[in-house]
């Protein structure tokens, strides 16, 4: 019993002990250890609202979390991807001042995370910077460069600014390290196109359209370029497997006019008719198909239907010069000059920078006699292109007639 007692005194003695020597205030070591705790801490609590910060963001209630983010800063200000996700939010809200300055402070964190440079683009091309923006996925890409999107925004960019040198050159310099991204092929294959460089254009969408078979739109693109390359086969069987994952099959509309086209660039140009009559059947408001049907029946010669698409097209279309034009030229296989004169007279003053209405109006009157009035159709014409041939030997004539 006594032992328990001298136990008990002992240990009560020793925490009275340590309870006065605590008053006596909390050293070096303890206030370090106490602040690396309630750093600990904070960290710990600033992640969870991070994290309920994001899955709000995911989940498009930006007002939530904006306020979980604003907590989170409050405790650990100097976590750089906290600043980038406070910079979407106020990308998706349309701050961009606010934007940019959460990327500009998440750079200043952190200058190797990527996302601020990328999404510091994205605020570029919103305010019409694109080089700025050019120059940000750049850097992003400099610090991920196994991320094919940051190249992909570099590029998009680019064609959008009209710089197609600049966006050819990057892909060329890039794409090395993304032969199975079908997304770098597709691009390469768009920049060809718009260079005009069409079975360059046709390899890279092969490639892309290998590597991805179900995208309708680089299918599309696929089929324009093997259109335009004169590969009408090739072309025709894009189209059977673009209409093969059409919900409308056959009967697709944007589809039926490409297979029409691309029957018309091989030259079978009866083959391209037929389509076109089907579609104008199916569309008859289409002014488009129309036009292509109208341009068609001139190929083969097919007057009575050329005359029925300009009529058409005067209706659908009365300030486009089409339908005048196709009617002129439908009067003019009919010998009827003066009809065709006043016909492409008005085609060429509902669009006076076109050429084919005003070449068809000076032929007119060079039928009808009125040399004067050709001489000058071709001298405005060649004021507008002075390096065109055909025009200069059509002027030559007149003037020959006029001497």
């Amino acid at each position: 019993m006594m032992n328990r007692l001298s136990t008990l005194t002992l240990i009560a003695t020793t925490t009275i002990l340590l309870g006065t020597t605590g008053c006596t205030g909390p050293t070096k070591k303890g206030i370090e250890a106490r602040a690396a705790a309630q750093s600990r801490f904070d960290s710990v609590r600033s992640r969870v609202d991070y994290d309920q910060a994001n899955q709000a963001f995911r989940a498009g209630d930006f007002v939530t979390a904006k306020n979980h983010l604003d907590a989170a800063i409050k405790k650990i200000g100097d976590d750089a991807d906290y600043w980038v996700l406070m910079g979407r939010v106020y990308l998706e809200n349309g701050s961009l001042g606010d934007a940019s300055a959460s990327f500009d402070k998440a750079h200043e964190l952190d200058p190797k995370n990527a996302d601020a440079c990328y999404f510091q683009g994205i605020v570029d091309q919103r305010l019409n910077r694109g080089q700025d923006a050019v120059s940000h996925y750049l850097a992003a890409h400099e610090i991920a460069p196994s991320n094919p999107g940051m190249i992909v925004a570099a590029v998009d960019t680019l064609i959008g600014e009209g710089d197609f040198n600049e966006a050819d050159r990057i892909l060329r310099e890039k794409r090395s390290g993304f032969q199975d991204t079908s997304a770098i092929h597709h691009l390469s294959g768009r920049v060809a196109m718009l260079k005009g460089r069409w079975n360059d254009a046709v390899d890279h969408l092969e490639r892309a359209v290998l590597l991805d078979d179900e995208d309708r739109w680089m299918l599309e693109d696929l089929a324009r370029a093997q259109m335009s390359a004169h590969r009408t086969s090739d072309c025709l069987k894009t189209i059977d497997r673009l209409e093969a994952i059409s919900e409308a099959g056959d009967q697709d509309r944007e589809l039926m006019r490409m297979r029409g086209r691309c029957l018309a660039a091989g030259e079978r140009y009866r083959e391209a008719r037929v389509v076109f009559l089907d579609f104008t059947n199916l569309h008859p408001e289409d002014a488009e198909g129309w036009i292509d049907f109208g341009l068609m029946c001139l190929e083969v010669e097919d007057y009575r239907r050329v005359v029925r698409a300009g009529q058409r097209l005067v209706v659908l279309n009365p300030n486009e010069f089409e339908g005048y034009f196709l009617l002129g030229q439908a009067a003019m296989r009919e010998k009827e000059y003066q009809t065709a004169a006043t016909l492409f007279k008005r085609a060429a003053d509902v669009a006076p920078d076109r050429a084919e209405p005003k070449l068809a109006l000076g032929m007119a009157y060079e039928l009808v006699g009125e040399y004067v009035a050709a001489y000058r159709v071709y001298s405005g014409l060649m004021k507008s292109n002075p390096e065109d041939h055909r025009v200069r030997d059509l002027l030559t004539g007149v003037g020959e007639q006029l001497d």
